[in-house]
């Protein structure tokens, strides 16, 4: 199992900003693909073009059911001669589930990493407090470094963001080097960072939810067009060339207190227009949340279950790929 710090009281209470930030990620989990057929068996499976990673770079990838419904959305990238995939911990059953149904003959070993643990370091001091444990610090989104059996991923955001993955065995005195420079914040600070970074997850919740362009998937470069076939691939392919999305993913603000992913959103009428992907409090009497609605309805007032109203934010991204993109 995953090592753990202990954290103090004002880490477990609403977060706040600061010049650096550690957090450790236990609602995050590892897969390793390991095997002489674990980049093509990925790369079937995946919605990202794996083969084509370039190395020490990592990408989203979605995993679809046949209808293009997704499983789990991961971060991955290679680690020595395995592939690492990190994924909500309430998904990653359920991914090994599906990819083992399918490994027939090929020479691929999946194992959940229970040995590993992951940390997220964020805000302008972040690459001085990495120094301080040692680690170097990626400076580009999507890069990733490693030190020892240690991977250092620069994550996009609105301010400097990284995921360590590293063993238990170094964890303790990497978290007590880092926490020297860094403020301790809990795993909910991490997850309101992805939502301002409109960066979308599947939880068990909301398994067999989304198609990928529903939760921007392919405007976060987790969907290759140009890839060959992986379960699902044909209905989002044709939902790319042929139509728009008739649902997109949105970020929120309300003053109620987080909703759990799968919460359902409604009009004025509570018809059902919507559902959360993620929900945080901001530590400020507010909570700010990604929701992936009709498009019809963004401009209608929008509210929760228990009538609170949302407010739209904007996104970091553009929702529409200018015509002249090509994916």
């Amino acid at each position: 199992m995953a090592w753990t710090p202990v954290l103090p009281e004002s880490a477990r209470s609403a977060p706040a900003p600061a010049a650096c930030t550690a957090m450790p990620l236990t609602h995050l989990a590892v897969v390793q693909a390991s095997g002489a057929d674990a980049t093509a068996f990925l790369h079937s499976q995946l919605s990202n073009d794996v083969q084509g990673l370039p190395p020490q770079r990592s990408l989203l990838a979605g995993y679809c059911n046949a209808k293009g419904r997704l499983f789990t959305i991961s971060r991955l990238w290679r680690h020595g001669d395995a592939w690492l995939l990190c994924l909500p911990a309430d998904s990653a059953e359920t991914l090994l589930k599906r990819l083992r149904m399918f490994v027939l003959r090929s020479k691929v070993t999946l194992t959940l990493r229970q040995d590993l643990t992951l940390f997220g370091v964020s805000g302008d001091a972040a690459a001085t407090a990495l120094g301080r444990a040692g680690l170097p610090a990626p400076d580009q989104d999507g890069s990733v470094a490693t030190h020892d059996d240690t991977s250092v991923l620069c994550l996009p955001g609105t301010v400097p963001r990284y995921l360590l993955c590293l063993t238990d065995a170094v964890a303790p005195a990497t978290w007590t080097a880092l926490t020297e420079v860094a403020r301790p914040a809990d795993t909910g600070y991490w997850r309101l960072l992805e939502i301002d970074a409109g960066q979308p997850s599947v939880h068990a919740a909301t398994a067999e939810t989304f198609v990928p362009q529903h939760v921007n998937l392919e405007r976060v470069d987790g969907v290759s067009f140009r890839k060959g076939c992986y379960p699902g691939q044909e209905i989002v392919a044709r939902m790319h060339y042929l139509g728009k999305p008739s649902r997109r993913m949105y970020r929120m603000q309300t003053t109620a207190p987080p909703p759990p992913p799968g919460t359902a959103v409604q009009d004025e009428r509570q018809r059902e227009v919507g559902t959360v992907v993620d929900a945080q409090t901001t530590g400020t009497d507010a909570t700010r949340l990604l929701a992936a609605l009709q498009v019809a309805a963004i401009d209608s007032p929008l509210l929760l279950p228990d009538g609170a109203r949302l407010e739209r934010l904007d996104l970091p991204y553009p929702l529409e790929a200018p015509d002249s993109a090509e994916a």
